[in-house]
């Protein structure tokens, strides 16, 4: 299943063409953490939507201080929450 960002107004998907340098990437909703999933739907001013666990937003939408580097891999930090929109 291809992935999309569900953000409003934003059309990124996997598998587009990026400029050099600018990495794009997905991430699924925090489920399974309810205070931290409120915050997440808050911030994208729809708070009463229910993601799905095979939706996701883009690296667009997050502070870069919401990743940290592992191995040369960007992860999202357990606590990051999406602020550009």
């Amino acid at each position: 299943m291809p992935k999309y960002c569900r953000a409003p107004h934003c059309s990124n998907a996997a598998g587009q063409a990026r400029p050099p340098g600018r990495r794009l990437s997905f991430y699924k909703f925090p489920l399974h953490d309810a205070p931290r999933l409120r915050r997440w739907l808050t911030q994208m001013r729809r708070e009463n939507w229910l993601p799905t666990r095979h939706q996701h937003l883009c690296s667009d939408h997050f502070e870069p201080s919401c990743f940290q580097y592992r191995w040369g891999v960007r992860y999202l930090r357990p606590d990051a929450v999406p602020t550009i929109f």
